[in-house]
């Protein structure tokens, strides 16, 4: 940091990419330096141009102070804090990129793609930390998280996040560039348990949505809702090391961000909504990429085969969820998975209440 001022970069201005910039637009030129770098060349120069995305939001423009630039190391020189905005599939090629730029460290990176690798399964974290070849010392991963959709962050709504990060350290100063009237952060060092909050509420949205396109009642829709989500918690408590009150109704990475994905009008029910009225899963994903809409949770639930494999005796409402959206399997598989009489009842299920890492 120089002299009391951020040097923060975008890389990536999608939908969400862009809803940030203008977040932290506000702050550009005065306690942070603010540049923003996008693959797409039309992008980049729209940007430069015209001070509006030519996509999204086209009819306000954004301030001079902030600095489009035309290639990575520019992004990358002297930096502070790099949020990565582009989706879970550039992750990897991303991370190459930017760690073929020289710098001394030591860096923040936050990525906000909530998804798990679909090639691997693993958690964003761990691509990014095989791709980069830098020691750990020079630079820190968080991951962003919440109940935040692009349109909701554009139009200033009051909104949570969540922001996670192994080295508790850091989390203030995250806090405080993220933070503002309109947006309450909330911090934790359970990294892992919100990557995999953030990436599996994806799924649970798409079942969400596939009910409401069976024509299921609202009563049937929050049952597979909870029953999924009961699910989802349990198993990430137990298996994958996450923290109980990561999975809280109070979290935002989990308990606003379900509530308003699977409810809300977000891309992953929407999908979901789809298939539940007949497209194919080819079908609904063209009409998404024709909107400019990318669906983590279809990368996320091909990500779920190798967990699936690890663990052959849990997950029964997933796997059948994966049957139905991606296998193109009946409906019914899910329902009658849903109404199997064969969970664990609630009194016996002694849930684990871990230490939370929220911070202040």
């Amino acid at each position: 940091m120089s002299e009391g001022v951020e040097q923060v970069g975008l890389y990536g201005v999608g939908h969400f990419g862009y809803a940030m910039l203008r977040r932290l637009e506000p702050r550009a030129g005065t306690d942070i330096a603010l540049r923003a770098f996008d693959r797409n060349e039309q992008v980049r120069h729209a940007l430069e141009r015209d001070r509006r995305h030519p996509i999204h939001d086209t009819e306000s423009e954004f301030s001079t102070h902030v600095e489009i630039v035309h290639d990575v190391a520019a992004l990358m020189k002297d930096l502070d804090v790099l949020i990565l905005a582009v989706t879970s599939n550039s992750t990897r090629e991303v991370a190459e990129a930017v760690g073929g730029q020289p710098w001394s460290g030591p860096l923040i990176m936050v990525n906000t793609a909530k998804a798990l690798d679909f090639k691997t399964g693993r958690r964003l974290s761990e691509i990014v930390a095989k791709s980069i070849p830098r020691p750990p010392a020079l630079y820190t991963y968080a991951a962003l998280a919440g109940g935040t959709i692009a349109s909701d962050v554009l139009h200033d709504q009051p909104l949570g996040m969540t922001i996670a990060c192994g080295d508790g350290a850091t989390l203030p100063r995250l806090k405080r560039l993220f933070g503002s009237a309109q947006m309450w952060v909330q911090t934790t060092t359970d990294l892992a348990g919100v990557e995999y909050a953030g990436a599996l509420k994806n799924v649970v949205s798409i079942c969400s949505g596939l009910a409401r396109g069976l024509g299921l009642n609202f009563g049937a829709q929050t049952h597979l809702i909870s029953r999924i989500a009961w699910e989802v918690e349990d198993f990430c408590v137990r298996k994958l090391g996450a923290e109980r009150t990561t999975f809280s109704i109070g979290s935002q990475c989990w308990g606003s961000d379900l509530w308003m994905s699977c409810l809300g009008p977000t891309r992953n029910r929407e999908l979901g909504e789809m298939i539940g009225k007949g497209a194919s899963l080819d079908e609904a994903n063209l009409k998404m990429a024709r909107l400019n809409k990318t669906v983590e949770g279809v990368q996320t639930l091909r990500a779920m085969e190798s967990i699936f494999r690890e663990h052959p005796d849990e997950l029964p409402l997933l796997r059948a969820a994966e049957r139905v959206i991606l296998h193109a399997a009946p409906a019914s598989d899910l329902i009658d998975a849903l109404m199997r009489d064969d969970e664990v009842g609630l009194s016996e299920a002694e849930p684990q209440h871990g230490e939370t890492g929220r911070g202040v």
